[in-house]
């Protein structure tokens, strides 16, 4: 309340009540992200952080957190090489990921790539984006990255880490793992978990036409290979 709204009969105990509380500013407890509206009919989140909180520009949980993790496997009946390759080049996943619109690899620095999410759920249109950092491969057995902190293109961060495993069934197949991990506070872990069907639902499509994909790539190199 500010101090003009104070009616003149006001105490003086009052009144410095009403100074502290003026100078003190919003209670440190219970400020609670809201949602916004974004442009284009796409939804976008907003909030503030706990006072005193480390800023890094955007708002992140500031209470215990799970991680989830939603997975979806395939047989591939293709060399491991070539389906390396393939997940290897960050840029082409959008390619069978068409729910990740892109994935740009930094100029200055390989190791980052910029990828930017687009989904259509819920009635409504939702895009955001952020850094992932590659960590080191497992050559022939997993690639994995994780989102850097920070980084995150709206007012709420969701840390998120993905890998892909390999595992050779014989010289010209593969099976191969999509594992996508997330992080939710403890309080919506229920409201996530009825998710993780539709999440991998999702990643299993992303499977199938990855294996498509690989599937007329080798076709096409061993009829190039023929002639």
């Amino acid at each position: 309340m500010a101090l003009a709204h104070l009616s003149s009969g006001s105490s003086g105990v009052a009144l410095a009540q009403q100074r502290q509380r003026a100078v003190a500013g919003p209670s440190r407890t219970a400020l609670c992200p809201r949602r916004l509206a974004g442009t284009s009919g796409k939804t976008s989140f907003s909030g503030r952080t706990l006072a005193n909180a480390p800023d890094n520009g955007s708002m992140r949980w500031r209470t215990m957190a799970t991680w989830l993790e939603n997975k979806a496997s395939i047989d591939v009946d293709v060399p491991l090489e070539p389906c390396w390759a393939l997940w290897e080049d960050r840029e082409k996943i959008p390619t069978w990921m068409p729910w990740i619109k892109s994935v740009k690899v930094l100029d200055n620095d390989p190791r980052l790539s910029r990828w930017t999410l687009s989904t259509h759920q819920f009635g409504r249109d939702w895009e955001f984006s952020w850094l992932a950092r590659n960590l080191p491969p497992v050559k022939g057995n997993k690639i994995h990255w994780v989102s850097e902190r920070g980084s995150a293109s709206l007012g709420i961060e969701v840390q998120n880490r993905g890998q892909i495993k390999f595992k050779k069934l014989s010289p010209t197949s593969t099976h191969i793992t999509l594992i996508i991990s997330y992080e939710v506070p403890d309080v919506l872990v229920p409201f996530a978990n009825a998710l993780t069907p539709l999440v991998e639902g999702i990643i299993g499509q992303d499977m199938v036409r990855f294996k498509d994909y690989v599937t007329e790539q080798q076709r096409a190199k061993v009829s190039s290979s023929a002639a």
